[in-house]
């Protein structure tokens, strides 16, 4: 696996490492406070505007993880060294790098606009938004997302074998499980602290890019 590391996965997979480290060890969590991402509007407060949201925040979520377990940080870095390097050397690294943000941004802004149907559609007391106030989002996972559906449509027909399965299952399948078990989990809500809908806002991102912003073609650089 690290033999074929490729020069953007390597950077990345060394931001998100010292950069988990590096918040670790700030004082009252100050980084993720101030880099994780917020919803910046908070419906029934009387300006709508949440303090807590800099703008910023879009990307800077996507290289903070979770302090509580190691394994939010893990289980994203191991699926970008598996699968980054074979669409970055696909894409080439400027188009790898490029994809790999707007997926992460793509991911973002699906997640809030699902938060703000939920809100605008049912009331929500002065707790609710004081929780909306501090509850915010980080995690590589979007984009991670967006490089599993990349791999889908770009190799469809690789077979891999997963712990789980006991026989091999192609790649085009395996992300539309993934996509599959991903809507259930974001419509039964299940108060994990996972945001799924961002899950599969990093998957149509990818899916849009690939689509019809020439993402699909293969570059040498």
């Amino acid at each position: 696996m690290f033999s074929n590391l490729t020069p953007t996965v390597k950077n990345l997979l060394i931001a998100n490492v010292l950069i988990h480290l590096l918040a670790n060890f700030s004082p009252n969590d100050v980084i993720r406070q101030l880099f994780s991402m917020y919803n910046p509007v908070l419906p029934g407060t009387p300006d709508l505007w949440n303090p807590n949201f800099k703008p910023w925040q879009i990307v800077t979520y996507m290289f903070l993880h979770s302090r509580d377990t190691f394994m939010h940080l893990f289980s994203n870095m191991f699926a970008l060294l598996i699968f980054g390097p074979a669409i970055e050397m696909y894409m080439g690294s400027k188009k790898f790098l490029k994809y790999y943000l707007i997926c992460g941004i793509g991911a973002a802004l699906f997640n809030m606009a699902i938060d703000y149907y939920t809100f605008f559609q049912y009331p929500i007391s002065d707790a609710t938004q004081r929780f909306l106030s501090i509850k915010s989002m980080l995690g590589a996972s979007g984009a991670i997302f967006g490089i599993l559906v990349a791999f889908a449509m770009i190799f469809p027909n690789i077979e891999m074998m997963l712990l789980f399965l006991p026989v091999p299952i192609k790649a085009k399948y395996f992300v539309a499980m993934y996509a599959i078990f991903e809507i259930v989990q974001g419509f039964q809500r299940t108060g994990s602290g996972i945001a799924h809908w961002a899950h599969i806002g990093g998957l149509i991102t990818g899916f849009i890019l690939l689509q019809f912003f020439h993402f699909k073609k293969r570059n040498f650089y």
